[in-house]
């Protein structure tokens, strides 16, 4: 099983966020264009800055319907330092997949992994590895909407 494939739908999870509520994905950010990033802290591949890098680009486009999601592969010990210096400048959702379902469901056979979903709930690119802001930043841009998305524009007489 090569996992999610392009074009297939992003299947049903259910994971925490960070404050441990329940999140379901597609389901509580329809309508939205998603970067989902798989990793883990303890992941030896996976690059924390680009946490920075990601959180940069969700600044400069989610006027226009994007969102990052970054999912922590395993338990999250929040006692762990390196928890606080990563959540504290990060203000997209960071989830937890605590027993890796959800990685498996998307058929993560590595971290980390980045998926691209469309404002349709569909997969259209899927990156293994880390890669640089301006990869991450062609993934996800053509599946934007041109202008601002109508929730964030200022209603105009």
């Amino acid at each position: 099983h090569q996992g999610l494939a392009i074009d297939e739908p992003l299947p049903s999870i259910t994971v925490q966020n960070a404050q441990g509520q329940t999140v379901k994905l597609p389901e509580d950010f329809k309508g939205k264009v998603l970067l989902i990033k798989f990793w883990s802290l303890d992941c030896h591949f996976c690059d924390k800055n680009s946490f920075f890098a990601l959180e940069t680009l969700y600044q400069k486009y989610k006027t226009r319907g994007f969102v990052v999601l970054s999912v922590n592969v395993g338990e999250m010990d929040k006692t762990d330092e390196r928890w606080k210096k990563l959540l504290a400048p990060i203000s997209y959702p960071l989830l937890v997949d605590e027993k890796g379902l959800a990685a498996k469901n998307m058929g993560v056979i590595g971290l980390p992994t980045t998926f691209v979903v469309d404002s349709a709930g569909v997969v259209q690119k899927k990156l293994t590895g880390e890669g640089k802001i301006a990869d991450y930043e062609e993934l996800f841009t053509p599946f934007l909407s041109q202008g601002e998305t109508n929730e964030n524009k200022s209603s105009q007489p």
